[in-house]
């Protein structure tokens, strides 16, 4: 029988939560973020109060490229780049190259073939509402809640 490790609703709040408090530190800059399993499928998902709708779009949109691509979406639009390709060759439009959407990889056992890391991909984390760096840096902050180490 099949067997996978799969990120569970304990660790998808955890790390909405974490990402929403350090966003919160600015609460006139509404934020909204999700975490997705391994398959890209929505495990958690918070907005801030006066969050616009496209955020929402943009944060779970962000979660789900990063685990279904299994990269982060900033290095897929470099890796994109390099090789002269566009987004649209995979055919699915909620990938997006859109800073803010980290892969969610526990370190050990097991390759990622895309990403060529050693590790197993539990899933993704998106952040959507400010700059793509900034983004990225609440993702992470999510990210590092999940304590995969």
């Amino acid at each position: 029988m099949y067997q996978r490790e799969a990120l569970g609703l304990a660790e998808a709040r955890a790390a909405v939560e974490a990402a929403l408090a350090e966003a919160s530190k600015e609460p006139n800059r509404p934020m909204a973020i999700a975490v997705v399993d391994d398959r890209g499928d929505l495990v958690y998902f918070a907005r801030m109060d006066g969050a616009l709708p496209m955020f929402t779009h943009m944060a779970i949109n962000k979660a789900y490229t990063s685990a279904r691509i299994q990269r982060d979406t900033a290095s897929l639009g470099d890796w994109l780049k390099e090789r002269g390709r566009e987004l649209a060759v995979w055919t699915d439009d909620k990938f997006t190259t859109a800073r803010g959407g980290l892969s969610i990889i526990k370190p050990g056992e097991g390759y990622l073939p895309v990403a060529t890391k050693q590790g197993k991909l539990l899933g993704g984390i998106g952040a959507s509402g400010r700059s793509g760096e900034e983004d990225e840096q609440i993702a992470l902050v999510g990210l590092n809640a999940i304590k995969l180490s």
